[in-house]
């Protein structure tokens, strides 16, 4: 069986990390033809207002997240229903203030937040404790290294494969290249290949593990909803010239 890898992106809330604006994001989703697509800005919900309103308004199911990071690992945390927004606004406030490692923040015991994890030792740490009941390995499918080094979890983890979007065309890599570089303290030469990979379709390689749940899957149990109707939340209102 063949299944969909979940599309996560970065939008210019990340700084350093984010090429592309909200509005982008949603119309390159329009684009493709894509029914849902996940923001997970590092270490914060800044557009998540503004992406969940441009997805209502162009008919794209939103999955709000953030990539949870302490500067050394990291991973991405999906809301699937209000405690879940409750815990990750909670675990980001942490991660901001206090600027502790991430395995003491990130607790994956809850069915209220997808974790997603690529890291074979913060998975495995979180496997050691016993704290995977929201846990999920997220083999970047487009990157066969880092699949590689979670081969060793298939037999215990399930996994959420997903493509990484940082980038559309060439047309975007050399800012995106002078981004990194100051982000990595490096030069645009030393990059990592991994992070100059452009959007190329969806791809679903064969993957070793033995639960995987697909990108639909992964919406159907997000029932997650801002409620405009009846809550106050920040907009973003452009002054009359």
């Amino acid at each position: 069986m063949r299944y969909s890898p979940l599309v996560v992106c970065k939008s210019h809330y990340s700084f350093l990390k984010g090429v592309h604006s909200v509005s982008e994001l949603v119309s390159f989703a329009v684009e493709h033809e894509w029914g849902y697509l996940c923001l997970a800005d590092e270490n914060g919900l800044y557009g998540a207002v503004e992406f969940a309103a441009a997805c209502d308004k162009a008919g794209i199911v939103p999955l709000i997240g953030a990539e949870l990071t302490d500067g050394k690992r990291s991973a991405v945390a999906i809301v699937r229903d209000r405690e879940g927004y409750s815990r990750l606004s909670e675990a980001i406030t942490h991660l901001q203030l206090d600027k502790p490692p991430l395995c003491d923040v990130v607790a994956p015991v809850s069915d209220g937040l997808f974790t997603l994890c690529d890291d074979s030792a913060l998975l495995q740490r979180w496997v050691r404790r016993k704290e995977t009941d929201g846990l999920y390995a997220a083999p970047v499918v487009s990157d066969t290294t880092r699949l590689r080094s979670l081969c060793s979890l298939s037999a215990r983890l399930p996994a959420i494969p997903v493509v990484m979007l940082n980038l559309f065309s060439e047309e975007d890599l050399p800012l995106y290249k002078v981004m990194r570089a100051i982000a990595l303290n490096s030069t645009v030469a030393s990059l990592p290949a991994e992070e100059t990979a452009v959007f190329h379709g969806l791809p679903t390689p064969p993957l070793p593990f033995p639960s995987l749940l697909s990108a639909a899957d992964v919406v159907n149990r997000c029932t997650f909803q801002f409620d405009f109707d009846t809550q106050h939340l920040p907009q973003f209102t452009p002054l009359s010239s």
